[in-house]
């Protein structure tokens, strides 16, 4: 079950002008919709739910390309893998204001979940936030939760941030989906959200200048000897090729952001591709193991980094597929830098100052 504990990190929006809203639309078939549950002690609702697994749900997932070939067992077991989809209101319950922000998150974990919210704190005291966290494959109820927790405060526009590293991943597509901003999902065909305020929609972090100092400080803080080194900046990678020869050209955009900062031998970028069918998976590892052995036959210390968020799951898996090899790897993930939550606020106020122009 390697590739089904792969799928717990994919992460993935595509930056749009404001949507027309419409109600919720209802579907053939859903996951769990309990809008009604109180919250936990901590404030976060629908945190202790179990997924939903209906026949029909599961018939739909297996046709999915990163559940390809899976048995109805094993959808089960991945999907109890899964963290839960629930809501955490990051502002003061008192907190009012005009524009509202709608953190989108696939989650970090019990731990990381926590940390994440607690630097949310200056945004949250500037106008209502929310968390909406979960990979939102089965169910929608935590983004329309915090839609309605954003409302409640007085909220007539809400900025949706989508807290990936890249747009061309296959939950970018479900939350496309579940805000009615594409016909068909990624997984589940799960209820749509609908608002009473306006949404607008910001840019994932993708290739911003503010990710390309963090791969940057990354890469320095192994960096001994800049002239004599090779920094390959890894992404996880979508599933389909056509997406990842674009998620190569994002990432190239870091890279060169590298280059014009620094004076390392080279800069390259590449995907694992980790989700995709096991013969392009084992395509990629290949090609990026030969790129590191180049680099030592040359005399050149390799630096890894990647441009993910966290820093589970994948990092182990490129561990593995570099296993006897000479390089230097700095696991952090982009959220562990001060500049993720810098993007953050700079996306919201960004999206507040265009819609009050």
């Amino acid at each position: 079950m390697t590739k089904s504990l792969t799928i717990l990190a994919s992460a993935l929006l595509v930056a749009c002008a404001p949507a027309a809203q419409k109600p919720a639309t209802e579907h053939s078939h859903q996951g769990m919709h309990m809008t009604d549950v109180a919250p936990d002690e901590l404030g976060r609702q629908l945190h202790d739910m179990q997924h939903e697994m209906s026949p029909e749900m599961l018939a739909e997932l297996s046709d999915k390309p990163v559940f390809s070939g899976y048995t109805d067992e094993q959808i089960v077991k991945v999907m109890g893998m899964m963290g839960p989809n629930y809501t955490w209101p990051v502002s003061a319950d008192d907190l009012r204001g005009k524009y509202g922000a709608l953190i989108l998150v696939h989650g970090f974990g019990e731990h990381g979940d926590g940390v994440l919210r607690s630097q949310l704190a200056p945004t949250a005291e500037q106008q209502p936030t929310t968390l909406a966290i979960g990979m939102s494959m089965m169910t929608s109820d935590h983004i329309q939760l915090g839609i309605q927790d954003l409302e409640q405060k007085g909220t007539q526009e809400i900025v949706v941030v989508p807290v990936v590293s890249t747009r061309h991943n296959s939950l970018m597509r479900q939350w496309n989906y579940i805000f009615d901003r594409d016909e068909n999902p990624e997984y589940g065909r799960v209820k749509q959200v609908g608002s009473s305020a306006k949404l607008s929609f910001a840019n994932p972090i993708d290739d911003h200048p503010l990710a390309g100092e963090i791969i940057l400080d990354y890469a320095n803080e192994l960096s001994v000897e800049p002239n004599n080194e090779e920094v390959i900046v890894v992404g996880h990678g979508p599933v389909d090729a056509e997406d990842n020869k674009a998620q190569l050209l994002l990432m190239e955009n870091l890279a060169e952001y590298i280059r014009a900062n620094a004076n390392y031998a080279a800069v390259y970028v590449t995907t694992l591709q980790d989700d995709a069918p096991a013969e392009v998976r084992r395509q990629r590892i290949l090609e990026l193991r030969a790129q590191v052995q180049q680099a030592n036959q040359q005399g050149r210390k390799v630096i890894i980094v990647t441009n993910l968020l966290g820093t589970r799951i994948v990092q182990a898996s490129l561990r593995r597929a570099l296993r006897g090899l000479n390089y230097g790897f700095n696991a952090k993930g982009l959220i562990q830098h001060d500049n993720f939550i810098e993007w953050i606020n700079l996306s919201v106020a960004e999206a507040i100052a265009d819609a009050a122009t």
